[in-house]
């Protein structure tokens, strides 16, 4: 079968194409994409191709989902292998069965595919499945446990990152030609430390944290990092009045009211919001500035930092919890 002509847009790339039958998996699937479209982005995660299309339209719209996809996440409930037709025949023993024709699909075309276990499943055995998927039972697996969700979701995120499946950036969150309203918001706390020191609490923080760090200005106590699901910000400690400081937390946003009612794409890396979702953007940077003001005070104080408010929330569980293996 020749393969489509790519004709996605860099607001397509980098995405996820979720691949899973519905009488064996469909609670967990709705749960894992509602969860992978806050963090990457509604329009970065494929779900649910229309099945009631002509069978060589759907493999062509399958095909360009795929091709325009960084990974595929095939997710396994207790009776994926099992599941059988109303004649008793099992559905993977059928060439035309959807789901064997998604992960041939993605494995013919050298796309990262991530087994994912839920409801108690456990991996196929190889010689239990096709041919042309034998492949799929010497993969590495993600448990997602109903108990353990948001722990398991973060190590789900870890291997999608190993992948280099990452939230959108600057460069492909808007397709090209389309406008941009940037601005930059101003978050600030005032704290009871010298400049010095509060620039050394701020520096550890961005550490402990494990932010790339982009520069380091001491001499102007100013640190420039990237967060996990955000641009560059910018981090730096001013004098207010003796033996107090102020950390000013500034993050790359969107102006607001400039072009009411416009739908206007945002280039800002937390997954291409649409001017609709600025107000979920702005409750992200909040949460982030007080979060991320929250460590600073806990690495003063001597308590290190606690949660990383750039991520969904359980996600800083699984992080803190591989760093003490």
């Amino acid at each position: 079968m020749q393969a489509p002509e790519d004709r996605t847009s860099a607001k397509e790339r980098r995405a996820i194409f979720l691949s899973y039958r519905r009488s064996d998996s469909a609670p967990w699937t709705g749960r894992l994409a509602a969860d992978l479209r806050r963090y990457f982005g509604k329009e970065r995660v494929y779900l649910d191709i229309d099945s009631n299309l002509p069978a060589r339209d759907y493999v062509g719209e399958l095909e360009r989902a795929l091709l325009a996809s960084r990974a595929a996440i095939a997710v396994l409930g207790p009776d994926w292998l099992s599941s059988s037709n109303d004649q008793g025949q099992r559905r993977l023993d059928e060439p035309a069965d959807l789901v064997r024709v998604e992960l041939e699909t993605a494995l013919r075309h050298g796309k990262a595919v991530i087994p994912v276990l839920v409801g108690g499943a456990v991996m196929p055995p190889g010689p239990e499945l096709p041919p042309s998927l034998q492949t799929l039972s010497r993969l590495q697996a993600v448990r997602l446990a109903d108990a353990d969700w948001p722990y398991d979701f973060g190590r789900l995120l870890e291997t999608l990152e190993g992948h280099g499946v990452l939230p959108a950036s600057a460069a492909d969150a808007a397709s090209p030609g389309e406008p941009t309203l940037l601005t930059t918001r101003r978050y600030e706390r005032r704290l009871q430390a010298s400049r010095r020191r509060a620039f050394d609490a701020l520096t550890g923080a961005v550490e402990l944290l494990r932010y790339p760090i982009i520069e380091v200005a001491p001499e102007a106590a100013m640190v420039t990092f990237h967060a996990r699901r955000g641009g560059a910000v910018s981090a730096a400690v001013v004098d207010a009045d003796p033996g107090h400081s102020t950390v000013v937390l500034k993050l790359p946003s969107v102006k607001t009211g400039a072009v009411a009612g416009a739908s206007v794409a945002l280039a800002f890396a937390t997954g291409g919001f649409s001017l609709a979702a600025v107000p979920a953007l702005l409750a992200w940077q909040r949460r982030f500035a007080v979060g991320f003001f929250d460590n600073v005070e806990g690495v003063l104080e001597g308590r290190g930092v606690g949660e990383d408010s750039s991520l969904l929330p359980g996600v800083h569980a699984w992080r803190n919890r591989r760093r003490e293996v």
